[in-house]
């Protein structure tokens, strides 16, 4: 099974408590609306969507932009699926499809945004360029990804004990603005925020129900024991820092 199918897979299985646990990825979505809608849109526009999961922004940009030609997507069936029937709008055309490799002709869109999906990519630049190739003359490239210094206490309660962690190496703003094409022009902002668990255990039953418990590639779990005892370190409260990046990269005009 590839990477890609991997993360379809468990995406589509977390469809169903997805948004209960979504407290930072509605934070987010938020935020990311406001960026897009702020950063300006022609009338109407051509709007691709990549990784909408249950529809955070999907809903918010349907609210709040007139007309347009939306196609909305995402890796994992059962979450389109989810997010399709949340929403009542008859604009939306929805399609599974791997945001590593969007099927849109040249040219042939006003907006690409993506909120929280980014970090699955496995090659972010590609992505990147892919989704650019995308976006007509001064079209709009929108994200939100983790960044360098999220999840931040899971990695420390990893080292107290030695242990090996599964998360990814998320970017610095840098390395971030490094991966956009030539060509356009990028916005970057960063915001810092924390999410309460009761402890541990329940963080870790957070990222179960978002789909969002895939090790790093390469990645091997620990064992139930060296599991338990590090959740034991982690018994009481448990507050997990996001680092989030905001990417706004307008294609140079015609």
């Amino acid at each position: 099974m590839t990477r890609s199918e991997r993360v379809a897979r468990a995406f589509s299985a977390a469809a169903g408590t997805y948004e209960a646990a979504a407290q930072a990825q509605d934070r987010v979505a938020a935020r990311l609306a406001r960026l897009v809608l702020d950063g300006g849109l022609p009338a109407a526009p051509r709007v691709l969507e990549i990784g909408c999961g249950t529809g955070l922004l999907t809903r918010r940009l349907l609210a709040s932009i007139a007309g347009g030609d939306w196609l909305v997507t995402d890796i994992a069936p059962a979450m389109l699926e989810a997010a399709r029937a949340a929403v009542s709008d008859p604009r939306p055309v929805w399609r599974v499809m791997d945001g590593e490799r969007p099927c849109c002709a040249p040219g042939s869109r006003d907006l690409a945004v993506s909120s929280l999906a980014a970090q699955w990519f496995e090659d972010l630049p590609r992505a990147l360029a892919a989704q650019a190739a995308c976006l007509a003359p001064g079209g709009l490239l929108a994200l939100s990804l983790p960044g360098a210094g999220s999840f931040e206490e899971w990695r420390r309660a990893h080292a107290a004990l030695s242990l090996p962690c599964g998360l990814p190496d998320f970017p610095g703003g840098a390395a971030l603005a490094a991966c956009f094409p030539q060509g356009g022009a990028l916005f970057l902002a960063t915001e810092s925020f924390t999410v309460s668990h009761a402890d541990g255990r329940a963080f870790v039953r957070s990222l179960k129900a978002l789909g969002a418990s895939l090790p790093r590639p390469g990645h091997t779990p620990l064992s139930p024991a060296r599991f338990r005892g590090l959740l034991a370190t982690l018994s009481g409260p448990f507050a997990v820092t996001y680092a989030i990046h905001y990417a706004l990269w307008r294609k140079e005009a015609a």
